[in-house]
């Protein structure tokens, strides 16, 4: 191997004599301090704290970790982009200035919190009691599972209280919504608007339009990116994936006991509770039902019995809202909150609004956190052995497949054979084709594939990750640069697309010249080609609308008689508004709970800013950028 020749190299008796005189020359010419350099590896520095490598890191993978529980493949897709893992570890750094300058704020204004203050907070913490009662026990073993020590989690818990009573009356003064407002609101956003739509077929017109050469060759000329032909590669590439190692790994009960006994608290189940749900959508009757679900409560009324009533959860509503056990990060985050506040068996939630509706939540059980028995998750036990040792045997032949292609350059078969891996072959990947299979189709091969030094050195690449647990690498064989495509080539396709445009811009204009001439004689006929729906009632985000006219629809002029023109449903079209409606007052007010609750959440969103970008002003904020490339180039790497 490479890196063992390396190692052996360095200690050569003539390698050593050599280092000791580079090292002498150094001494002797009076700058020996730079053999030992004092390197900043901190991101960014506010004020006298520095945010650390480290500290970036754990707050970007707790962001990531929790963003995969509730987006799952999708969210893993997007980890595949390093555009977008650059933009968001960028946008964990911000946020983590924002919080380092606001509590630096805080911090000076003398604010202090007294021990027994934290101290009762951390005791009432849920996630620290068992059997309703604080268990300190479960309380050190939940912070050392976070990294950090008891002292340290106080500390910090002591500032985020003291950050929480300084920001919290400041956001919620903000957060006051006028009655008024909420009914200017709910006018615009609930507003419905009737038109006369008039729609032509651009196709009906291309009998009677011609495209000369001259116009095809302007447009040509004037569009020439839209005539390009994508630069192409052909290769030859390996493929290593941890998911093909997974059943070459044979492992004993042993294995799993063994893994078990050292690892037995990362299978702690958390608190999971009990819940009885009901939920009351939007609607005429929506108001009535909330106030009869409280009344009954209040008397003492069964809440199955109500649920049965009164719950439009068509998947609980027939077990009297019953949803069973359920554990954080399981349910939506305001519903989570209210449940896990809750503190007695039997007590129901104060009515809880967000945009599915209204909520009413009943704890029925709690089962404590605990760490299961071996035999109940022995299968889930082994996967996780089996997984772990494809890792570690993934990453040995990822050194492996580095050093043979590394020292075998010319071709795979040296590698390929070591570790018993297929030869495959791409004979031709267009740039920018999403449509190729895996993994040609990844942004991370494709970027490799494309990159000038690999595509002119004519050798084998380096390792390139694809997404973690998945690696190749490629010799490409053959690569031709983006292109324009002669005018004779692509001449057909130019004309249909002038031929399309004038045919768009011809019925644009019909049914303009129309709406103007019906705006003096409202009996004008209508031109030829053109049919007429009237009366069309249309909501914000109708489906039934292109979105963008459907915004041209709500764009027009409060006055009957304007009109708006543009594409829909690829028809020219044309809409001329003759009503506006707003909803009834009844029914306005079912929605008011709702859109104060956006409105109150929108400002309360923008007084936070507001404290930050005050908070930045008094901190002086230095940026290392080349300690964050680093951390953006070592995390583009794993």
């Amino acid at each position: 191997m490479l890196s063992d020749k390396l190692r052996e190299g360095a200690q050569g008796r003539i390698f050593k004599i050599l280092f000791w005189i580079i090292i002498l020359s150094f001494i002797f010419t009076g700058v020996g301090g730079y053999l030992i350099p004092r390197l900043n590896t901190d991101p960014v520095t506010v004020g006298d704290y520095p945010i650390t490598s480290q500290e970036w890191t754990n707050q970007y993978n707790r962001q990531t970790q929790q963003m995969q529980r509730m987006y799952g493949s999708q969210f893993s897709t997007l980890l595949e982009d390093p555009e977008y893992v650059n933009t968001l570890r960028n946008q964990v750094l911000e946020n983590l200035i924002d919080n380092v300058a606001f509590n630096s704020a805080v911090f000076e204004t003398d604010v202090r919190i007294g021990d027994e203050q934290v101290r009762d907070i951390i005791r009432k913490t849920p996630a620290f009691q068992k059997d309703g009662k604080f268990d300190n026990d479960l309380y050190l073993a939940s912070v050392r599972n976070m990294g950090m020590d008891p002292e340290y989690f106080g500390e910090q818990m002591r500032l985020s209280i003291t950050s929480a009573a300084i920001s919290e009356p400041l956001a919620n003064l903000s957060t006051r919504v006028m009655p008024y407002e909420v009914k200017i609101l709910g006018d615009v956003l609930l507003q419905e608007r009737v038109v006369d739509l008039y729609t032509l077929d651009p196709n009906i017109l291309k009998a009677d339009l011609e495209v000369t050469d001259a116009e095809a060759q302007s447009y040509y000329d004037n569009h020439q990116q839209a005539y390009m032909a994508p630069a192409n590669v052909s290769f030859t590439y390996l493929l290593l994936d941890t998911n093909d190692l997974k059943s070459k790994v044979k492992i004993t009960d042993q294995d799993i006991e063994d893994y078990y006994s050292l690892n037995s608290e990362d299978f702690r189940v958390g608190e999971r509770r009990e819940v009885s749900h009901i939920l009351i959508r939007a609607g005429a009757d929506a108001q009535s039902k909330v106030q009869a679900i409280t009344d009954g409560l209040a008397k003492g009324e069964d809440f199955a019995t109500l649920a049965r009533e009164y719950s439009d959860d068509t998947s609980s509503k027939e077990a009297g809202g019953k949803l069973g056990l359920v554990g954080r990060g399981e349910i939506a985050a305001n519903l989570e909150e209210a449940l896990f506040a809750l503190k007695n068996i039997g007590e129901v939630s104060a009515p809880i609004s967000d945009n599915y509706g209204v909520h009413f939540l009943k704890l029925d059980a709690i089962k404590d956190s605990y760490v299961p028995e071996l035999a109940e998750i022995k299968d889930r036990v082994r996967q996780v052995v089996i997984d772990t040792k494809a890792s570690e045997m993934f990453q040995e032949q990822v050194t492996t497949l580095s050093d043979l292609s590394f020292e075998n350059p010319d071709s795979l078969d040296v590698t390929a054979e070591a570790l018993s891996l297929e030869i495959k072959d791409c004979k031709l990947l267009n740039q920018g084709d999403t449509s190729a299979s895996w993994p040609l189709n990844t942004k991370a091969l494709q970027d490799a594939a494309f990159n000038e030094e690999n595509t002119t050195s004519g050798v084998n690449t380096p390792v390139v990750t694809i997404s973690e647990g998945v690696a190749v690498v490629m010799n490409i064989n053959n690569y031709h640069e983006r292109a324009l495509r002669e005018f004779s080539e692509v001449k057909d396709d130019v004309m249909a697309t002038v031929l399309e445009q004038k045919a768009v811009d011809k019925g644009d204009q019909i049914l303009e010249t129309y709406a103007k001439a019906l705006q003096q004689d409202p009996n004008t006929a209508l031109p030829e080609g053109v049919s007429a729906t009237k009366g069309v009632k249309v909501a914000r985000g109708a489906t039934s609308f292109d979105p963008e006219f459907g915004m041209a629809i709500f764009a027009i002029a409060n006055e009957k008689g304007a009109f708006c023109v543009g594409e829909n449903l690829n028809k020219a079209t044309l809409a001329i508004l003759q009503q506006v409606e707003t909803l009834p007052e009844a029914t306005l007010e079912q929605y008011s709970t709702l859109v104060s609750s956006q409105l109150a959440n929108i400002r309360r969103e923008e007084a936070s800013l507001a404290l930050y970008r005050k908070a930045r002003t008094l901190s002086e904020i230095t940026y290392n950028q080349e300690a964050i490339d680093l951390v953006n180039q070592t995390s583009s790497q794993e």
